[in-house]
């Protein structure tokens, strides 16, 4: 918040209304209690008084919630410490557009003691007495776009995309015969209904869009080449989805987060397929094209048909040329039934692999009920794996077992020379990676990779 700077780093204005705050820098038991430890912001409590003036003076206070949402998930998967840092940077996002976005004058502070919603009060406006409805929520929506692309900026982008962060508002009047508490709470409450409804209505027209996009089919595939790191030689292509160009949902990622919040992914996941197989119908005699399906898709009783009827056989590629490659976006319940489903396609000639290879106990899960033809190690362990000695011991297990069970093992997000260095004399056959290609239009000519012989 804004106001003299306080030794912790974090600015107090309302400490400086309280006639304790000698008392507050005295006993940091009392700070602990009314001061959040994570951002330093002070606590609900501490906006009574400025709110009260506010009442009295104007008769009205605007309040806005911001509401980090869906933070469960980033606990669940990174642990607390993360969702701590996520939060510290809510609070930073909120104090860097103060003076631009916010105003001066306006208060930041956290709900409650390591929470995961922020309040502002707004100062009064300087046009009016009055806060009208279409202001209210043009604060709303420049204060929600600005905190939203600060974090985009820092934030980790895996851990961005598992959280939202909506804006809600409500204005409280002055009423003599109501306690000042029970106004503030009330108060509270609609803004973050408010913040809710907004996220609804948000997730809807998504989810609309999702449909349109499917219903029009407009899904592109790109290829990304997997080479033979011994001659850099292309073995085959990745087959990858893409949403409409420069759209929110260009990314995969955000196509099936989207689908799985709407229940769409099934259909989703055979418009991906179809577009794959699709543009395999050019694939270049010799060459592989790995596919990549959802685990939910091994339980579609569409695959088979999907896989084997309608669309091999409007193709000129054999099964033998399809990998079907299982990621890792949802867990596997039913072990039996998807074991059973593989080995079906597997009779048909096609192969199966892995995907990210070391990322977690799934992975290794998969591997062990799977045995998959090929896998792929993660990106998390290729990324600097010639600067950490953790990560090459890793991938040098990873070669063994695929020596051992005769699993082709490709290296995923090989980015710099020193880290195909690592791969190769860690014995991995395989690669991908932005060092040798971005991801392009079916199918390039061979002629485009000839430089790569020289590294």
């Amino acid at each position: 918040m804004q106001s003299s700077h306080h030794g912790d780093g974090h600015n107090f204005l309302l400490e400086s209304w309280l006639e304790f705050a000698d008392v507050i820098e005295s006993h940091p038991e009392v700070r602990r209690l009314l001061f959040d430890p994570v951002t330093g912001l002070p606590t609900t409590p501490l906006l009574f008084p400025r709110i009260q003036v506010l009442l009295e003076e104007r008769n009205e206070v605007t309040l806005l919630c911001v509401n980090v949402v869906r933070y469960s998930k980033i606990e669940e998967i990174y642990g607390w410490k993360v969702f701590d840092d996520v939060m510290r940077h809510v609070a930073r996002a909120l104090e860097s557009i103060t003076g631009t976005v916010l105003r001066d004058a306006d208060i930041i502070a956290e709900i409650m003691i390591s929470g995961n919603s922020f309040v502002v009060v707004l100062s009064p406006p300087r046009a009016s007495l009055r806060m009208d409805a279409d202001s209210r929520q043009l604060v709303v929506q420049r204060v929600e776009e600005s905190i939203r692309a600060f974090l985009g900026e820092q934030v980790e982008p895996e851990v961005f995309r598992k959280f939202g962060c909506y804006v809600g508002a409500a204005t409280i009047t002055h009423d003599p015969n109501a306690r000042l508490e029970r106004l503030v709470h009330a108060g509270l409450d609609a803004a973050l209904h408010d913040s809710a409804t907004r996220e609804a209505v948000d997730a809807e027209t998504r989810k609309r869009r999702l449909r349109d996009i499917i219903d029009a089919e407009e899904v592109r595939t790109l290829v990304h080449p997997v080479f033979d790191l011994g001659d850099m030689s292309v073995v085959g292509y990745e087959a990858l989805s893409r949403g409409p160009e420069k759209s929110e949902f260009e990314r995969p990622d955000k196509l099936f987060k989207v689908a799985y919040d709407a229940d769409l992914v099934m259909r989703l996941e055979r418009l991906c397929r179809k577009k794959a197989v699709q543009a395999a119908d050019t694939l270049p005699e010799g060459r592989t094209i790995f596919i990549n399906i959802e685990p939910d898709a091994v339980a579609d009783p569409e695959l088979r048909e999907a896989m084997t009827g309608t669309l091999l056989a409007n193709s000129s590629v054999t099964p033998d040329r399809i990998v079907l490659e299982l990621t890792e976006r949802t867990a596997i319940s039913d072990f039996t039934t998807f074991r059973a489903t593989l080995e079906y396609l597997r009779a048909l000639g096609f192969s199966i692999a892995v995907d990210d290879a070391g990322a977690g106990y799934g992975s290794l899960q998969c591997l062990a009920e799977v045995h998959p033809e090929w896998l792929k190690v993660d990106i998390s362990l290729v990324r600097n794996c010639d600067a950490d000695e953790v990560r090459c011991s890793l991938i040098h297990s990873l070669v063994q077992f695929a020596e051992s069970v005769g699993v082709k093992l490709i290296a995923e997000g090989i980015e710099t020379a020193e880290e195909l260095a690592t791969v190769r004399e860690l014995g991995v056959r395989y690669g991908q990676g932005f060092l040798f290609a971005l991801p392009t239009e079916p199918f390039p000519d061979d002629s485009l990779y000839e430089h790569l012989k020289e590294l």
